[in-house]
């Protein structure tokens, strides 16, 4: 049993510190909390730490991210509407920006995939070509202040039980998931250079603006998102002059200012993993073999080495759904003989938790780890 308390052995093992036992904190996201709770009002803020404290998890709390106002509301010369359509619980929300010199519009669709869980994203990018850029750059007002209170309830929740993770978009995930789609991103990086950095550089100075809040309010991580450009879209030549040097600048930026950065990409990465330590980052998840993604542990253990703490690498979708108790633990046993005295780690899923994920599942999970990992 570790003699350090969660957040003493989360946050040493993050700064490649010596610790006493491997940590095991999977991802526990808002659908799974509802779902434990029975509740989809709960206050997931103030109760996910309950959750992990119920399975014997250290506790990871990236359930307190602060919302990022991509568009921003009215000011001279940015006039927003929005409407939104229901039917059922499915929402469509359409923003329709006027300007002196023309309008902006963006549709978003909220989609429910199962009872707790839903996805939303853009189905009409606000920038559909350059004029839409040029409109935002002139009339778009300055950030507005933003809630960050989620942050520090949180912390408050969790205790010395481990530590606060909210979530942030690294800068490419940051253009496509709110501005441009993904292709035309990609095709603007090779055909029109100049507008896809002018992009880049716009989007990016604003959000660091917008970070610059999150950062006082004293999360302990950073968790950014970083799996829309992930080893099945790009190549490593891409991602190298294209985006590499925005989230080098963004991780660089955060960690300059005292915040340790867990990057994300919870798909197919084995052509970037070479590129990824040199992004500084403090520590990288996920890990995803196959079937999901393509990536072998131990080649991800020598790459990275003991400068960068790692996390994942436990299938939640197949084996801690539908797998026994003993094939999850066999499956941590193989994971922690791999990782030890190779490579700072904490063990934990490459993905959030599905619902309709039995208990004694995820019993055996934590169970295994604390066997196995020395805890």
């Amino acid at each position: 049993m570790s003699t350090l308390s969660g957040r003493e052995l989360l946050l040493r093992t993050l700064f490649q510190q010596p610790v006493d036992c491997i940590p095991v904190s999977p991802f526990i996201h808002v659908n799974y909390v509802k779902e434990f709770f029975g509740d989809p009002d709960v206050d997931a803020v103030a109760r996910t730490p309950e959750v992990y404290r119920h399975f014997g998890f250290q506790v990871m709390h990236r359930n307190c991210t602060p919302i990022y106002e991509a568009f921003g509301t009215a000011g001279p010369g940015w006039d927003v509407g929005v409407t939104k359509s229901a039917e059922g619980r499915d929402e469509t929300k359409t923003t329709v920006i006027h300007t002196p010199k023309g309008a902006l519009r963006c549709v978003e669709a909220l989609r429910w995939t199962y009872e707790y869980d839903a996805e939303a994203s853009p189905i009409e990018y606000m920038i559909k070509g350059e004029p839409d850029l040029d409109l935002m750059m002139a009339y778009q007002p300055r950030p507005r202040p933003a809630d960050v209170s989620d942050i520090a309830r949180a912390a408050d929740a969790v205790g010395d039980d481990g530590i606060t993770a909210p979530w942030i978009q690294g800068a490419f995930n940051l253009a496509a998931y709110y501005y441009r789609r993904v292709d035309d991103l990609l095709s603007d990086a090779l055909l029109n250079p100049a507008f896809y950095h002018r992009l880049m550089g716009y989007a990016l100075d604003r959000y660091m603006a917008f970070l610059e809040q999150v950062i006082v309010a004293k999360p302990d991580v950073l968790s950014m998102g970083g799996n829309i450009a992930n080893g099945k879209m790009v190549g490593a030549g891409f991602f190298r002059e294209y985006i590499w040097p925005y989230e080098k600048r963004l991780i660089d930026f955060i960690q300059g200012r005292g915040v340790p950065v867990l990057y994300h990409n919870c798909g197919y990465a084995r052509r970037l993993l070479p590129l990824y330590p040199s992004l500084g980052m403090r520590a990288y998840e996920s890990l995803t073999p196959r079937p999901y993604g393509d990536t072998v542990l131990a080649d991800a253990v020598a790459i990275f080495g003991h400068g960068t703490t790692l996390l994942g690498n436990i299938d939640q979708l197949d084996l801690v759904r539908k797998g026994t108790p003993e094939q999850i633990a066999a499956q941590v046993k193989q994971v922690v003989e791999t990782v030890r005295e190779r490579a700072h780690f904490i063990l934990a899923t490459t993905d959030y938790f599905n619902e309709n994920t039995p208990h004694e599942n995820i019993h055996a999970l934590a169970d295994a780890g604390r066997r196995f990992g020395g805890c």
